[in-house]
């Protein structure tokens, strides 16, 4: 028994090593790229952001920064909007990809013309799988516990009833906007155009008609894809065939 016990402490305390190591060295690493940064080396401290794993939201939003400054802007809204999905209401993130997207002139672009494909899109991405998924889980155990609080307590069966009601709403709130953002990632993936012009053809062969062109940091929705060639959508409903180097997913 004693000997179990000490070969537990010994792997644990391996695996804490381990952990504080690789913390230092991710430290070291984001140090290291925010002096070139400071020093105004941008491109040398975007490719420093750029080795560090894993990638945190501070971790893309200051990739972002150097991205910007280093004149990608394309990249940049990429990387904060990378950031955005880890950190969806950090003040500063959101700011400096409104920035960068007027920068552009694509902030309308990328904004859905219908009202309500807006409102909820803007309410799922105000919070992360994570959130979304406690918040289910939450409402579940609520609403199973008015239910039976309800069946145990008749003289306040009314008051937990309505509990359960509102609960189950929000479960099922949760339920949608989680399988979403789940059925989003996997089935129509979304994407920013990094070049300054990308020919949005009728059909995925290089000769084939333009048929619009997407401005540099629009952002697109991939609805197929053939490995060189995917099938994107504007937030205006508009489609065509780009080539996949062209853009850069949100998600990998």
């Amino acid at each position: 028994m004693n000997l179990r016990r000490n070969n537990f402490r010994i792997a644990a305390s391996i695996w804490l090593a381990c952990l504080g190591a690789a913390f230092a060295v991710t430290t070291d690493d984001f140090k290291a790229a925010n002096q070139l940064y400071d020093a105004g080396k941008f491109a040398e401290a975007a490719a420093a952001y750029e080795k560090i794993e894993p990638k945190t939201a501070h971790v893309y939003y200051n990739l972002g920064n150097a991205q910007f400054r280093d004149g990608k802007v394309g990249f940049a809204i990429l990387d904060y909007e990378r950031a955005r999905r880890l950190a969806p209401r950090d003040p500063d993130i959101l700011a400096n990809l409104r920035f960068a997207e007027q920068r552009l002139g694509v902030d309308e672009v990328n904004a859905s013309p219908r009202a309500v494909a807006r409102f909820m899109r803007s309410a799922i991405e105000s919070r992360t799988s994570s959130e979304w998924s406690a918040y289910e889980l939450v409402a579940l155990w609520l609403t199973v516990l008015a239910v039976a609080v309800s069946i145990c307590v008749p003289k306040m069966r009314t008051a937990f009833l309505t509990i359960a009601a509102a609960s189950l709403v929000g479960f099922a709130a949760s339920t949608f906007a989680l399988s979403y953002e789940a059925i989003g990632v996997r089935n129509a993936p979304r994407a920013i155009a990094l070049a300054a012009e990308t020919e949005a053809r009728f059909a995925p062969m290089p000769d084939s008609t333009v048929h619009f062109k997407l401005a540099e940091g629009t952002r697109v929705t991939i609805r197929e894809d053939r490995g060189q060639w995917l099938f994107v959508e504007r937030a205006d409903g508009q489609q065509g065939w780009v080539k996949s180097e062209a853009v850069g997913r949100v998600a990998s």
